[in-house]
């Protein structure tokens, strides 16, 4: 590792489908609450993104957006998995 103290992480078991899916509740319970009280004509937040909230939120699904696409890269390369490109059909 790159800085201190240079020890490989702890990589402890998978988790199980019933805990991925109680987080995911757990996830949406709190979009549910948060998301109306956001002020989209305010600031970031962040002092070097120097947009408001509302575009804060588009800049963080693409950015979610990158992570997945390389993600997936990584995967399919080790694993050797194809993943077919899923789109419109052409008219």
């Amino acid at each position: 590792m790159p800085w201190p103290p240079h020890a490989p992480p702890h990589i402890g078991e998978p988790y199980d489908k019933e805990t991925v899916l109680e987080y995911l509740a757990f996830c949406q319970q709190q979009v549910e609450a948060r998301v109306p009280q956001l002020n989209l004509a305010a600031a970031s937040g962040f002092e070097w993104l120097r947009f408001g909230k509302l575009e804060l939120q588009l800049y963080t699904i693409r950015h979610i957006q990158q992570h997945t696409g390389e993600l997936m890269e990584r995967l399919g390369e080790r694993a050797k998995l194809e993943f077919k490109w899923v789109g419109m059909k052409p008219r």
